[in-house]
């Protein structure tokens, strides 16, 4: 499935399947807000595309329905972000995701999220 919403902020997405998906981005200078380091929204949207993507597969979509997330440290133009989305507990509909935003350059993590997502059946095609 196609994230034009990640595509246009410039995040790679990587769905694995089975609840882990991985989104990477660089930050661009459209990506700064007037402090000079990476928007906050910016961040919840690279965390939000690993998330989306985890929580879906071949059987179901997941609706994200919350996201919270704890910003530990800014991140500045040229950074390379890596948000990992990790299925953390599963319940009779809903799913459960432990997400955290890192930049690899200095082993930073720069947030730290969870989220949920309720499950539906795809209808077939």
């Amino acid at each position: 499935m196609t994230d034009s919403y990640a595509q246009f902020l410039g995040v790679e997405v990587e769905n694995f399947g089975n609840g882990h998906a991985t989104a990477t981005l660089t930050i661009g200078g459209d990506h700064l807000n007037p402090h000079r380091t990476a928007h906050g929204a910016l961040l919840y949207s690279v965390i939000g595309s690993a998330l989306a993507a985890a929580a879906n597969n071949d059987t179901h979509s997941g609706v994200v329905s919350s996201i919270h997330v704890d910003y530990l440290a800014p991140a500045y133009e040229g950074d390379q972000l890596v948000a990992v989305a990790e299925l953390a507990e599963r319940a009779a509909r809903e799913d459960i995701f432990a997400i955290r935003l890192t930049r690899p350059a200095d082993a930073v993590t720069v947030a730290r999220a969870s989220g949920r997502a309720t499950r539906r059946e795809k209808k077939p095609a």
